[in-house]
């Protein structure tokens, strides 16, 4: 993948400084490196010529114009995200690169699969713009599910022709997460049509088997999907690693699945692992960070930090073959990595290609000013009035209900049958039992669809919380205690043209505009970062009191490929036997 040209003169000077006859570029000398070949400590100076590392040499052996003294600091290769979805952090790409990189993480995976569901190729474009010229390598996976499936409306459509289209750009690395698991066992045409595409481009795979058995995995492994980041447990985890998958350990806001994923990782089985994101809040990359966070998470799990380290950058590079990242070693980009402590992952300095771009947790690298994104970007809102009448649960004959049961710090769901409480012949929202109502409105063509579920788990006392983001399709999801409220939040976040909010008594307490396709904000990552904050304590005052972002879990209880149930804006949806169902239960 790549431009296979060389500067040939830049290509001699490498050669003759690693062979002395010329001074390098720069040297960093007194540093421990982290060897991620031999997992070994080693003393030495690295030697850098035209953004690349040619050379590990004794102390003095080489010269160069400029030389920074570590003074026994930690050495390690730059650290890579093997996927993610840039729009979940809800800022820019550009935005989205000043709070990474000043974390050690100078490559990510990106798979715009959000926006695409929003507005299709043009919003791919933008994602590909906004990308460029940055200290981050945006790597692009091209959404091969979109939409994710038949049961619920998008914004747009990207088939085989656009994906052939976008093959063509050397940026884009491979095709995005394959989530539509009937369309591959039942080889329907569409889906065959783009993994051949994939095939015939050489490009990669990327794999989607929420709670897929056995055998599912081996029809991934024979469709030629190669990685899989949906493994929850560890009998998942060895389930893909012994039919050769690449085991990439998630560990997100919603999603935090690296505690029950490294029980799995081994010294024998390590090289097949690598860390993932996948859908990360800027609150969460701000507090806590991006993959270090899962480097020091597994090493405080017990995983040995040379080996969280190389998962975190040799192997992520060997799983998409970004052959000259992951190392610190001749012939590797000089993108690394100063440690002041190796367990706690204290970073000192991140240099991209030779040049120091962030140091003690702040750019210093200028970002270029912001890709102005398409009008049409920035209106994607397009709602029919929402109605009381349509918010409505009939329970007629029975007061037993299929209830979707949120499970804390997971994107999946459990299937409950209960009764519940029924006011003149409807489903009424009970605080006590943790029963409120879940809504999902159609955003993108004005359809008048309004989806209505039960939800238990996200214990809310008072008033209704509502966001523009809400997996995949990105239609409007509201959660609450009372049909004003639920009213109130879907209007207002109409009049942003996308958002998130917290109503109480019929008023909006906070709120957090995302204009940009209704799933990221276009003002600076500090100003979001205060909204979000603002979203939170607002929390507070409608009685939340979970451990959790109840946001993010709202976000994925629209999603109808991730187990069990979930509700869609053609109603609730058994992603078990992938066919819709009735709230009311037989």
């Amino acid at each position: 993948m790549g431009s296979d040209k060389m500067d040939r003169s830049s290509y001699e000077k490498k050669i003759a400084v690693a062979v002395r006859e010329q001074r390098a570029d720069f040297i960093i000398k007194n540093s421990q490196i982290i060897d991620v070949f031999n997992l070994e400590i080693i003393e030495g100076d690295v030697v850098i010529a035209e953004g690349e590392i040619v050379a590990i040499g004794a102390s003095g052996e080489y010269s160069a114009e400029k030389i920074l003294d570590a003074e026994g600091a930690y050495l390690t290769p730059s650290f890579i995200d093997g996927h993610v979805h840039i729009e979940s952090s809800m800022v820019s790409p550009e935005e989205f690169a000043k709070v990474v990189v000043p974390r050690g993480v100078t490559t990510v995976m990106a798979d715009p699969h959000e926006i695409a569901n929003v507005a299709g190729v043009a919003g791919i474009h933008y994602m590909l713009e906004a990308s460029m010229d940055l200290p981050l390598d945006v790597k692009m996976m091209v959404p091969s599910c979109v939409p994710a499936t038949p049961f619920e409306n998008n914004g747009a459509t990207v088939d085989v022709k656009d994906i052939a289209a976008l093959f063509e750009d050397v940026r884009v690395w491979g095709l995005g997460e394959v989530m539509d698991y009937p369309s591959v066992f039942k080889r329907n045409p569409a889906m065959i049509d783009k993994l051949l595409a994939a095939y015939e481009n050489h490009r990669f795979i990327d794999g989607h088997g929420a709670g897929l058995t056995t055998e599912g995995i081996n029809a991934y492994r024979a469709a030629g999907i190669r990685n899989d980041h949906e493994a929850v447990t560890a009998e998942e985890a060895k389930m893909r690693l012994m039919r050769g998958m690449y085991l990439l350990i998630r560990e997100g806001t919603a999603a935090k699945d690296l505690d029950a994923l490294i029980e799995a990782v081994t010294p024998q089985n390590s090289r097949r692992c690598l860390f993932v994101t996948d859908d990360k809040h800027l609150d969460d990359l701000i507090r806590e960070g991006s993959i270090d966070h899962s480097i020091r998470r597994a090493i405080q799990k017990g995983i040995d930090p040379l080996i969280a380290i190389q998962m975190a950058s040799l192997n992520a590079a060997e799983c998409f073959q970004l052959n000259s990242k992951g190392a610190i070693a001749p012939g590797y980009e000089a993108d690394m990595v100063l440690l002041k402590d190796l367990e706690a992952v204290e970073i000192m300095s991140v240099f991209k290609q030779g040049k120091l771009v962030a140091s003690d947790g702040v750019m210093i690298e200028s970002i270029r000013k912001p890709v102005q994104p398409p009008a049409t970007l920035l209106q994607s809102v397009k709602l029919k009035q929402v109605t009381r009448e349509q918010l409505q649960i009939p329970m007629k004959n029975s007061e037993r209900a299929n209830i979707i049961e949120v499970t804390p710090h997971s994107i999946m769901t459990k299937h409950v049958i209960d009764n519940v409480d029924v006011k003149n012949g409807c489903f009424e929202p009970s605080v006590e039992n943790g029963q409120l109502k879940l809504v999902v409105a159609e955003r993108h063509k004005e359809l008048g669809n309004v989806g209505v579920g039960i939800v238990k788990g996200i214990p809310l006392q008072d008033g209704a919380i509502v966001a523009s983001v809400a997996h995949d399709s990105h239609n409007i999801v509201a959660l609450g205690t009372n049909d004003e409220d639920i009213l109130t939040a879907i209007n207002h976040v109409e009049q942003l043209q996308g958002g998130m909010a917290v109503v109480k008594d019929g008023t909006v307490i906070s709120s957090l505009p995302l204009r940009l396709a209704g799933l990221m904000s276009d003002e600076r990552y500090e100003k979001v970062e205060e909204q979000l904050h603002s979203l939170h304590s607002a929390l507070k005052d409608i009685g939340f009191r979970g451990d959790f972002n109840p946001f993010l879990t709202l976000s994925f209880l629209a999603l109808p490929v991730i187990p069990e149930i979930k509700l869609t804006d053609q109603g609730l949806f058994d992603v078990v036997h992938f066919q819709a169902m009735d709230v009311q239960a037989k």
